[in-house]
């Protein structure tokens, strides 16, 4: 398989999972004015105030922890894809005969499969990022304590190796504790949005 190719199908998959986070299931879109959502920009600093309290970063044990959650989640959302997948193929989409209100149900349910797929794919490509990322942490040893109160007195004393060894490991630090808290946050987004739709399903049934 080409890289080309992994790649081709990659960047839509990505788009779209990033896209229909913004999209309700009636179809309106909501794009945030600076790219991240304002939960994202505070989970962005939570990042960078984590670099002090956590100076060594996450410890290994804790990476392997997170490795094996990871590694399960994969498999878990593969397998929730291929039933929602099925559920959706044996929905009913026909419009002959059906009301406005049967209509707009049937919009609702198509948006309903679209956004949960793509953002569940985009879950699952998410974890295998995640995965790499912490396996980064075991093959360079990026556990190294940094101190954040430490400063040279003149420009010829920094060490300029260490100097970017340190802003790497923190940049990495930083993107790791970004994408486990956003996981988080898309799969409690992707939980709520399905007992939102399932609720409503339920509720505009009634009982005979």
């Amino acid at each position: 398989m080409q890289f080309k190719n992994v790649k081709n199908i990659l960047a839509p998959l990505i788009k779209g999972g990033q896209r229909w986070q913004f999209i309700n299931i009636n179809g309106k879109e909501s794009k945030p004015r600076f790219y991240f959502s304002d939960v994202q920009w505070a989970l962005i600093a939570i990042s960078i105030l984590a670099l002090f309290r956590l100076e060594k970063g996450l410890s290994k044990e804790m990476i392997g922890y997170v490795i094996s959650a990871f590694a399960i989640s994969v498999s878990l959302f593969m397998s929730l894809l291929v039933s929602i997948f099925d559920k959706f193929e044996n929905t009913d989409l026909s419009i002959k005969g059906k009301t406005e209100e049967d209509l707009a149900r049937l919009v609702q349910k198509k948006n309903f499969f679209k956004r949960f797929i793509s953002i569940t794919s985009y879950l699952v490509v998410l974890s295998i990022f995640i995965i790499i990322l912490c396996s980064l942490n075991y093959i360079f040893n990026l556990t190294n304590e940094i101190s954040y109160h430490q400063f040279a007195s003149n420009f010829q004393k920094i060490d300029l190796l260490l100097t970017m060894k340190n802003s790497l490991t923190i940049g990495y630090r930083i993107v790791l504790n970004y994408f486990l808290m956003n996981y988080l946050l898309m799969t409690l987004f992707v939980a709520s949005s399905a007992y939102e739709y399932y609720i409503s399903e339920i509720d505009k049934r009634k009982i005979s």
